[in-house]
């Protein structure tokens, strides 16, 4: 006969869902906590960040019908998040973790998840490191790729396209790690909160140029997913630098004509490359997303780069869709917000 399962076997998970376009709802589960595979882990969210490029584009059905091919398009119902900071509940023995273990891990926004660390980024936090901070390595992790795979070195001119939480993050990681930074957004709102974060040089599109005469920018890292933003990338970067995109494209832009920007890419001897993060493997030293991720948890523990003004605010899961909705409708004045999985 079969053992029925306890309460110990099991959790009851709450966890946010797109079944349809700007629909955003909760949904219950059971994660099991039974025989679990030797490298498995049961992880009890805390903390949680909206990564607000990626799951507004779901968020508003623009992943369904954009520029990925039809089979590689995710579909609805769709579930968001891959930001979180929380405790090993359960771990398998060759897993590498223990009950207890607060860790990050590149899991959905759900109270309770069940995963495979050798297939999602989980990685232990730093002692002392605040939960409210923790979930933004993933969202600095994103950019920060593209930093340690760059020619450019310390010292050279890193121009920022977008400044979102991606952009504005690696925007601070960059300067933080000594280059010359120009951050560039077209909404004043994001300029003066960029500014309130400690960047120094920001500045609207149009001064772009000027911002980064007389030479141009050794790299350009464009975070807004913009084909406009692309050309003017091009438009600023030096003789013989890179361009690495890392704003997914999720709209087509008819009105950005590919001869331009190839035109420049010629005509200056630039590198225009992807920066998405998947180009790396998941685990293999330094320049991996699980190497890089533990470097911008450093930074963040060290304090070198700042979080705060990022967020709107700290809701409960059951505030997720008015959280979605003002993401969407007033993207100037709001960036993110983070779950608190722990709030009754």
């Amino acid at each position: 006969m079969t053992a029925t399962p306890t309460l110990a076997d099991q959790r009851s998970a709450t966890r946010v869902v797109f079944p349809e376009p700007r629909r955003v709802e909760l949904e219950e589960v059971i994660v099991d906590l039974r025989e679990l595979g030797p490298h498995e882990v049961v992880v009890q969210a805390r903390r949680s960040v909206i990564s607000p490029g990626t799951e507004l584009a779901h968020y508003r059905g623009e992943s369904l019908v954009g520029l990925l091919p039809p089979a590689q398009r995710p579909h609805q119902p769709f579930h968001p998040g891959y930001a979180m900071a929380g405790t090993v509940l359960a771990a398998g023995p060759d897993s590498g973790f223990v009950a207890g273990t607060s860790v990050l891990s590149h899991t959905p926004h759900q109270s309770v998840v069940r995963f495979d660390p050798r297939q999602r980024v989980c990685l232990p936090l730093p002692a002392g490191i605040d939960l409210d901070i923790a979930p933004f390595a993933r969202l600095g992790q994103i950019g920060g790729i593209s930093l340690q795979l760059t020619a450019a070195r310390p010292g050279d001119t890193v121009a920022v396209i977008g400044l979102g939480p991606v952009g504005n993050l690696v925007a601070q990681l960059a300067q933080a790690s000594g280059y010359r930074v120009v951050s560039v957004e077209r909404s004043p709102g994001r300029r003066e909160l960029a500014r309130s974060t400690g960047l120094g040089t920001v500045v609207a599109p149009e001064e772009a140029g000027d911002a980064v005469a007389p030479a141009g920018a050794n790299l350009v890292l464009e975070c807004s997913g913009s084909q406009h933003a692309v050309l003017l990338a091009t438009e600023i970067c030096a003789r013989h630098g890179e361009v690495m995109i890392i704003g997914a494209p999720w709209l087509r832009e008819p009105e950005v004509a590919a001869s331009s920007v190839v035109a420049r890419v010629f005509e200056r001897f630039l590198s225009l490359r992807s920066g998405w993060e998947w180009q790396v493997p998941l685990y293999d030293g330094e320049r991996s997303v699980a190497g890089c991720t533990r470097w911008v948890l450093e930074r963040l523990a060290a304090g070198s780069v700042a979080t705060g003004r990022l967020v709107s605010g700290t809701i409960t899961p059951g505030q997720a869709p008015a959280a979605y909705g003002v993401l969407d409708s007033e993207p100037d004045r709001h960036l993110t917000f983070l779950f608190d999985w722990e709030a009754t």
